[in-house]
């Protein structure tokens, strides 16, 4: 593990501190899937359902939404079917009550409680925010790496508040403006002549 990776990993850890609520909340067990969107298209033999089109998954206080969606399923002895795992694809986004996870491609092992979200992913918790192009996060332990990616420019980066303002605020808009370090900047100057 690499420093930016641990630095990384401390760093988002806050963002995910409610990480098992949302593990008890979309785990096995805790109610049906509800899955809405524009099409789907049913592979019964390789045990797959294919959505697409504004796509939302619904279960118990969380929610998956996605542009394109891929269920993978098992068949039960009783025949029905137990969903395993969600690929999602195209702005990708996972919502709970308290944070909000955006991707461009997600995974969802609901076998082992583990998200993976890839691609300029931003995750926010009230003003608090995290950016990175990769994070892993085990739901059950709550356990989180978020990593940057093989640009120098994709580094990991945190943004957290701790004054009264980040505290009172009720939509992303009410959040303060984080302080960016340096001079900025430049402004444009015409050449002369």
């Amino acid at each position: 593990m690499t420093l930016r990776t641990l630095t990384a990993a401390l760093l988002a850890a806050p963002l995910l501190m409610t990480a098992p609520a949302l593990a008890q909340s979309i785990g096995p067990g805790e109610g049906p899937a509800d899955i809405s969107a524009d099409r789907s298209e049913l592979f019964d033999a390789q045990g797959l359902v294919v959505y697409s089109g504004d796509v939302n998954v619904v279960r118990g206080g969380v929610r998956l939404r996605a542009d394109r969606l891929e269920a993978y399923y098992v068949r039960r002895d009783t025949g029905g079917r137990e969903l395993r795992r969600i690929v999602a694809e195209g702005e990708v986004f996972y919502v709970t009550e308290a944070e909000i996870a955006r991707g461009d491609r997600g995974t969802y092992d609901l076998v082992n409680d583990v998200i993976e979200l890839t691609g300029s992913v931003v995750l926010t918790q009230g003003c608090n925010v995290s950016t990175g192009e990769h994070l892993y996060a085990e739901l059950a332990t709550g356990v989180a790496r978020l990593d940057g990616g093989e640009n120098s420019n994709d580094r990991v980066r945190s943004v957290f508040f701790t004054d009264d303002d980040a505290a009172t605020a009720q939509t992303p808009q009410d959040c303060p403006a984080p302080v960016i370090p340096g001079d900025g900047p430049r402004p444009y100057e015409a050449p002369e002549g």
